[in-house]
């Protein structure tokens, strides 16, 4: 039996790649191929699509699109917090939050600190300059000749020490503690005697005589019931100058020995005492009593005269044991 086998396949149906082929619309003019999988025809004015690539320049899924796709890509995921516009919009943001935020910490730190030290008065204490230093010196050492000790006023404030003399100051008095430890140390250590321990008990010593003396001070105003014109701070700068008569008498030691040490310690006590008298007379006595022995003035006198008759005590007791 002969047939024709060529017969028998002809009305075979063929067979379609794309399953959607029979559903899609009007053939479109170019033809698809078939090797490539739901291929998007890219409106370039009838261009020839080039067959496995993207005509956009972006790698080509295999059967996925990315362009349709409703996921974002790795590359843009975060994009909307990582974005260079975020960050120039957010930095100033947290740069201004960092500064309120610093300013409210140091403000009420500095709050804090004022309640206990009087930060704007000292201030005050230490505004010198290099000519009052000087002149300073010379009057603790030569207060004899000096005449006028009254304290310059400007609208109800006092003159800053570097435009008033005979102001006190917190300068001086501190210069000459951190001078006293450093002339201590030499000392001793030409006399072999230095040691670490030694000096910070002789510093440590020096400070607690220091506040102990300010508190009898303190103390003796209360109980006496002084009204006067004297701060803490002005008590504790008129009892520091004793530590520039100390200084002088110790580095005099080292080339006199005890001779020198003591006739410089005689001499400048006797100076400290006259400048403390005169400067704290208009300071505790009031103005318009001209004598010592008026009524309500005596306790006012005896104060002055125990502030100045025990630095020169202070002095050697401090000092003696280092020659």
């Amino acid at each position: 039996m002969n047939y024709n086998h060529s017969s028998a396949r002809r009305g075979k149906p063929k067979r379609i790649l794309d399953p959607t082929a029979g559903l899609s619309g009007p053939s479109s003019p170019m033809p698809q191929s078939p090797y490539m999988y739901n291929q998007q025809m890219p409106m370039n004015n009838g261009a020839m699509p080039e067959y496995g690539f993207n005509v956009s320049g972006q790698p080509q899924s295999y059967g996925f699109n990315p362009q349709l796709s409703n996921y974002p890509s790795a590359d843009s995921q975060g994009g909307e917090f990582a974005s260079p516009q975020f960050a120039s919009l957010a930095q100033p943001v947290v740069t201004d939050m960092a500064m309120q935020y610093g300013n409210v910490l140091v403000g009420t730190g500095k709050q804090h600190l004022e309640k206990y030290v009087p930060i704007t008065a000292l201030k005050y204490y230490f505004a010198v300059n290099t000519d009052y230093v000087f002149t300073k010196l010379l009057l603790l050492f030569f207060p004899f000749t000096h005449k006028d000790w009254s304290v310059k006023y400007e609208q109800d404030v006092p003159l800053q020490p570097r435009f008033e003399k005979n102001a006190p100051d917190m300068y001086i008095p501190t210069m000459a503690f951190f001078t006293y430890v450093a002339v201590a140390g030499l000392v001793l250590g030409i006399q072999d005697r230095f040691t670490h321990e030694q000096l910070g008990i002789l510093s440590s010593s020096a400070l607690a005589w220091g506040v102990i003396e300010l508190l009898v001070h303190t103390i003796s105003l209360y109980i006496m019931n002084l009204e006067t014109s004297l701060t803490t701070l002005d008590l504790l700068a008129y009892s520091g100058y004793k530590y520039v008569g100390i200084n002088i008498a110790l580095l005099l030691s080292l080339v006199f020995r005890k001779f020198g040490y003591y006739v410089t310690l005689l001499y400048f006590s006797t100076s400290l005492a006259v400048f403390l008298m005169r400067s704290l007379k208009l300071r505790v006595i009031p103005q318009g009593h001209n004598s010592y022995t008026a009524i309500g003035n005596k306790r006012r006198l005896y104060f002055i005269l125990f502030l100045a008759g025990i630095q020169p005590v202070l002095m050697w007791w401090l000092s003696y044991h280092l020659i």
